[in-house]
């Protein structure tokens, strides 16, 4: 009941705005944005290793992979790369039996047990940190910093590209404020936020480069100016490059950057000269950060193309693990389409996935809890009309469509895991909210404009709730047993 009105004051709150003069609007933003900031840091402070949420002298680590990016951060400082000292037993399986808690996902070579996460969070975060404050991050607090991050590149994006292509249309003040607080709370954001693992450091860490990356590369677009497009040029491809040292299968997005990049530089000018200087301005960070990465995977696994994938120490034994399309499928219908179970506590509750070799755990079907991205439907019709009056956008646009495949076809080759549905989930709903505003922007009829609004507030309703709804579920808790007893409890008897 609680949440219930929760929600029917969210949506007042969004109606009020509707009748408020437009000078006042960027106040309600920034008050909602807050509000949102506020639970990120109660999920963040509250739930999950909550005492040790601020940045401290302390370097606390828990199993398995809290913290570890900090292990990382003392050995370079000790000028070595494994994380734990050598180790006699030469065999993985018989290391993982033997030291499963502690050393589960890291990677074991040649008697050396390493990170297997990438490198980028440590050189752009931790390290630095340490080096000037000599205090610790922490992984849940870098998560909470980085979801506002990610919170906020999204809004900036759908409202710039809706204004674009909207043109002389203003987005609904009503529909901006509801979408403020669906891309909040709908796109998987709190579920990374409650579990503060590397895992999901990580994926957010990348998440936030990528968002990043994609404004970067609306305003390349939409300057004139040569020497703004070679610095934009440079920051997207640097952005690039520390991402795939965090994802690195997002290493296939940067050859589509550049494509377009270069395209865009000829036909924007007409002259060869520019577009060298925009292929090798690109060129640079690659370079130089492809250089890091390499001798980094080299000096721990004796290849520059080896990240620890296959010396990576869990059940799923990925040494010996061969991707299977029977795999892929599994995963896309079930991240899509499975549905929720019922319970009598939070009313939906996540499911246990079966199918997959390599990564079964509790998850929903995104069209359950997100059925905006039904709007993605809308794509074929949108990037044929933008191709022929608007390029640019068409650049923009098929991008991050691309992304959005990629990163549901590498996903769904690992596992069915709500921190990978959030890879393209948060891509996804920032394309369905720009196609939303843009066909809204196009009804002439009022009555039909209150039917859409009404539609667009019951949904979002809707998934507000079924969203906290398994945030809170104890299938949500399913590593935590205990915590679902204490704090969790109280937070489900309050909200519903």
């Amino acid at each position: 009941m609680t949440l219930l009105l929760i929600i029917s004051s969210l949506v007042l709150y969004a109606l009020i705005i509707s009748f408020v003069p437009k000078k006042y609007n960027k106040i309600f933003i920034i008050l909602s944005i807050f509000a949102i900031f506020l639970f990120y840091f109660f999920l963040g402070k509250t739930f999950f290793h909550g005492k040790h949420f601020f940045p401290s002298s302390e370097n606390y680590n828990f199993i398995p992979c809290g913290n570890f990016y900090n292990l990382l951060t003392d050995s370079i400082l000790n000028h070595k790369l494994n994380i734990f000292d050598d180790i006699e037993i030469k065999n993985p399986q018989t290391i993982y039996k033997t030291y499963e808690r502690l050393l589960v996902d890291t990677s074991f070579y040649k008697g050396k047990i390493y990170l297997y996460f990438g490198i980028t969070p440590v050189l752009l975060f931790h390290l630095p940190f340490h080096i000037i404050t000599k205090l610790y991050l922490y992984d849940i607090f870098l998560i909470f910093l980085l979801s506002c991050c990610s919170l906020l590149l999204s809004i900036l994006l759908v409202n710039n590209i809706s204004k674009q292509i909207i043109k002389n249309s203003n987005i609904n003040p009503y529909i901006n404020m509801l979408s403020i607080f669906f891309i909040g709370l709908c796109n998987l954001l709190p579920f990374i936020i409650i579990r503060g693992f590397i895992y999901q450091l990580a994926i957010i860490t990348a998440n936030v480069l990528l968002l990043g990356t994609f404004c970067l590369f609306y305003y390349f677009i939409n300057t004139q100016n040569i020497k703004k497009q070679y610095v934009l040029i440079f920051f997207i491809s640097f952005l690039l490059c520390l991402s795939v040292g965090t994802r690195p299968h997002y290493v296939l997005f940067i050859p589509v950057f550049f494509a377009f990049i270069a395209y865009l530089s000829y036909i924007e000018t007409g002259k060869i000269k520019n577009t060298v200087n925009c292929i090798l301005i690109f060129l640079i960070p690659c370079l130089i950060y492809g250089t890091v990465i390499a001798l980094y995977n080299y000096f721990r696994f004796d290849s520059i193309f080896e990240f620890g994938w296959k010396y990576q120490l869990n059940p799923g034994n990925q040494l010996h693990y061969n991707a299977d399309i029977k795999d892929l499928l599994v995963s896309i219908k079930n991240n899509f389409f499975l549905l929720p179970n019922m319970n009598e506590k939070t009313i939906f509750s996540l499911v246990k996935t079966h199918g997959h070799k390599i990564g079964n755990e509790y998850i929903v079907g995104i069209i359950w809890t997100c059925p905006i991205i039904l709007m993605l439907f809308y794509t074929p019709s949108f990037l044929k009309k933008q191709f022929k009056i608007n390029f640019k956008i068409f650049s923009l646009i098929s991008i991050m469509l691309f992304t959005i495949i990629i990163n549901i076809i590498v996903t769904g080759f690992i596992g069915m895991i709500i921190r990978y549905i959030f890879e393209y989930l948060s891509i996804m709903v920032i394309l369905s909210l720009i196609f939303f505003n843009y066909l809204y922007s196009r009804i002439q009829n009022k009555l039909l404009k209150y039917y859409i609004n009404f539609l667009f507030t019951i949904m979002v309703a809707y998934s507000i709730f079924i969203n906290i709804a398994l945030l809170f579920c104890k299938e949500n808790f399913w590593l935590f047993p205990l915590l679902y007893n204490t704090i969790c409890n109280k937070v489900v008897r309050f909200l519903f």
